[in-house]
């Protein structure tokens, strides 16, 4: 069974103790190798090439520094990123480690969070870098002179053993303009045959390409359509058996359905990453110039235009690197303040008492702390759930004593700013039920923090749960904030769910926020079964409504 594999480590620690709360820190989501003696660090790195190293810098023999210096002079591992770990904790140590090429720095003792977002930013940067490197290779080969069909069957496989996947395949559109049928594949060398007999596509008639046409038409701008969408797996469901995980990235000439790209995986629970599907739309953006390229070759100058234009998608996709690497850079620079001391020492003065004229200022810095901490969690969620490692937990809880403590804040929030805020709860819902509290809590008050936000003094703000299917067994509830804030433009809308787009960049300064929120809220809805959608029009306001189902207690 091909499944996606994970990303490694390599900690290089002479304390076992270290090591062992690395591992725990970092599994499941990375595969953790140790080294204990820092005379064998560039030989294990050489061997194993993992995609992260965890360097001490106190060790016996060989310091971390000499080290670092050893992988760096090396040609096979000067790129692989290389994050210190110490009880150094002085500028002078920190500034040492990033003039011999560390990547990062991590101060003992650990912090959970700290260290996952550390690794994930680097495994990120990593991923993006090779990323550029394939499309880069691709673009250059499509200016070949090489016979177009082994063109595409060698970059069928260089993608599929880029992103692991069991199957990549290429159907094309026959001159009946009816019927696509598979013309180039790559198949990983460990399926059988019988297994890709049962769930491949061996001819598309037309109802089915206008299907997945209406599929891609509403996917909120989607250019390919995933089973990531909750919606589009079952529709998609009776023709998908062995490889329920998939990516399917329609090819274009002149607006119309020409050829279809396949990417398929076994389903082992986690979902498509974000640069997973950018890469599966760049590649079908290029089978499409190559497409074009056949057409019209016996003009030179149309031609040309192709290459700048293959060009152009190289360099889109390398700025789009570098303004999502540059991001994660600046967060992962805030995020070096040292929260869990910030806090801490404010219990302390607060215990110990402090005067009442210093009150408001104590309450500000506890206030700031909460946000900044939040933003961090809010970041690690997206990560995660780009990664696919976040999973939703099932537990009985009450619902109205949730929503109470909801409103409760709600009202505080809304106060602060001296607006109204109004809310109705449908009686007929029950009171039991079954689902993941937390993440559908996060999801609402996200919306009520944004319509606070985005909406001036003595405004109104709602809050509206209603239930618009009871089952036996299940129950479906439609929850909708609304304000009559600054409101949202139909242009803004088309990215308000795209991670870090805001509603509009110049807002910055004035509202706060980094984009992070909505994207995070429209990935848990989707992995509830449910939709997310908004009503708005500019200086109008806004209403978000969204749909999940939860189980009932029996």
């Amino acid at each position: 069974m091909i499944n996606k594999k994970r990303n490694t480590v390599l900690v290089i620690d002479d304390e076992r103790a270290n090591i062992f709360t690395l591992t725990n820190i970092l599994n499941p989501e990375y595969k953790v190798y140790a080294v204990i003696d820092s005379q064998k660090a560039l030989q294990a790195v050489e061997k194993n090439m993992p995609d992260v190293v965890l360097l001490d810098i106190l060790m016996p023999v060989k310091d971390g520094y000499e080290v670092i210096k050893e992988l760096k002079n090396s040609a096979k591992t000067k790129d692989i990123p290389v994050i210190f770990i110490t009880g150094l904790d002085s500028i002078e140590a920190e500034e040492k480690g990033f003039s011999y090429g560390a990547a990062d720095y991590i101060v003992k003792p650990f912090h959970s969070a700290i260290v996952r977002l550390r690794v994930q930013s680097q495994v990120k940067l990593v991923e993006r870098l090779r990323q550029q490197a394939l499309m880069t290779k691709i673009s250059h080969y499509f200016l070949s002179d090489s016979h177009v069909d082994s063109l595409f069957t060698e970059t069928l496989r260089m993608v599929g053993e880029f992103m692991d996947v069991a199957q990549v395949l290429l159907y094309r559109l026959e001159e009946d303009g009816n019927t696509l049928i598979c013309k180039n594949e790559w198949i990983h060398p460990d399926l059988d045959s019988d297994t890709l007999e049962n769930d491949r596509f061996e001819k598309l008639d037309k109802p089915m390409i206008s299907f997945m046409g209406d599929l891609i038409s509403s996917e909120n701008g989607d250019m390919c359509i995933n089973s990531n969408d909750l919606e589009v797996t079952q529709a998609m469901r009776p023709y998908r058996k062995n490889f329920p995980s998939f990516i399917t990235a329609p090819i274009f000439i002149k607006g119309e359905i020409c050829a279809v790209l396949d990417f398929l995986r076994y389903n082992d629970g986690s979902q498509w990453s974000e640069s997973e599907l950018n890469l599966a739309d760049l590649v079908a953006n290029i089978f499409s110039g190559v497409f074009i390229r056949n057409e019209i070759e016996h003009d030179l100058n149309v031609v040309l235009k192709l290459k700048t234009e293959l060009i152009a998608a190289k360099e889109l996709a390398e700025h789009s690197s570098r303004v999502k690497s540059d991001f994660l850079s600046s967060m992962s620079h805030e995020m070096r303040t040292p929260m869990n001391i910030i806090m801490g020492m404010l219990q302390v003065l607060k215990m110990r008492g402090i005067p009442e004229s210093m009150k408001e200022y104590f309450d500000e810095i506890g206030d700031a702390s909460n946000t900044l901490l939040q933003l961090i969690d809010d970041l690690l969620d997206i990560s995660s759930m780009e990664y696919g490692a976040i999973k939703l937990s099932s537990s009985v809880f009450d619902i109205k004593d949730m929503l109470d403590d909801i409103t409760q804040a709600g009202e505080y929030k809304a106060s602060q700013k001296n607006q109204t805020f109004k809310y109705s709860f449908d009686p007929s819902m029950p009171a039991s039920l079954i689902g993941d509290k937390k993440r559908l809590k996060q999801v609402i008050t996200n919306l009520l923090v944004n319509a606070v936000k985005y909406t001036p003094e003595h405004g109104e703000i709602g809050l509206d749960v209603r239930v618009t299917d009871n089952e036996s067994k299940n129950v479906t509830l439609l929850f909708e904030i609304s304000d009559n804030g600054i409101g949202i433009s139909k242009e803004q809308q088309a990215n308000l769910f795209k991670i870090f787009e805001q509603v509009d960049g110049s807002d910055t300064r004035t509202h706060g926020g980094v984009g992070i929120g909505l994207a995070l809220a429209k990935r848990i809805v989707v992995m509830m079964g449910g939709s997310i959608r908004v009503e708005s029009e500019l200086n109008k306001g806004a209403k978000f409504s969204f749909t999940c189902t939860l189980k009932k207690e029996q």
